[in-house]
């Protein structure tokens, strides 16, 4: 289901994913202080991709959460990977990239338990560094799940960005289980029409306050 894929090779592949990861990196950065080893150290460990190889044309500058009204956790793990998979589907989008913001390795990803780790092994999971995924669509449904209910916390969970399709964007799982999409403004209908057909509730960071999955039974 996880086909292994370098994330020099995503970089190179996507604009998309070229820029977005970048700048990404480059917020997380600004602070660095290259004069404190420890830091210098976390620099050169963590981080692999802090300027794009190219630039891109108009640039990424609109955003919105999406969320799924869940009943309870058992609707939530139930549901919400199937109103994504429609989302993704209506707008053309066949393939995601699955990568984390820096070059951590997603095989020591903080799982909700052992049986989760050993399936996104049997999955194809790697232990090498420098990797990312190539996960079709319709197999979110699956693979999505074992990202639930992590330890992660103040940082986005993962991300999945377009591989190929008709709309490149990037979905962030926050660990409100809510997904944060950053893409291009002439997108910006045609993403909040499949929101909206597909199920979700739509809006700004105030959709991670009013639909939060810790609260769910």
């Amino acid at each position: 289901m996880f086909k292994p894929i370098t994330r020099r090779e995503i970089f190179n592949s996507s604009v998309f994913a070229d820029n977005l990861i970048a700048e990404f990196q480059q917020s997380y950065t600004s602070d660095i202080d290259l004069s404190v080893k420890k830091e210098a150290y976390m620099l050169k460990q963590y981080y692999d991709h802090l300027k794009p190889f190219q630039p891109i044309d108009p640039p990424i500058n609109s955003h919105c959460v999406l969320a799924y009204d869940a009943d309870n956790k058992k609707d939530y793990i139930a549901t919400f990977p199937l109103v994504l998979q429609r989302f993704l589907t209506d707008l053309g989008i066949q393939d995601v990239y699955l990568t984390y913001f820096n070059k951590k390795n997603l095989f020591q990803f903080e799982f909700e338990n052992f049986r989760k780790r050993n399936l996104f092994k049997l999955y194809g999971g790697r232990k090498t560094e420098n990797l990312g995924y190539q996960i079709k669509v319709s197999d979110l449904h699956k693979g999505i799940q074992l990202f639930f209910f992590s330890g992660v916390y103040d940082v986005p969970v993962i991300f999945l960005i377009t591989a190929n399709g008709e709309v490149p964007l990037s979905l962030r799982l926050c660990d409100d289980g809510n997904l944060h999409l950053n893409f291009q403004e002439m997108y910006q209908k045609r993403i909040h029409e499949a929101a909206k057909n597909a199920g979700f509730k739509m809006g700004d960071l105030e959709i991670c306050v009013q639909y939060r999955l810790h609260h769910l039974d």
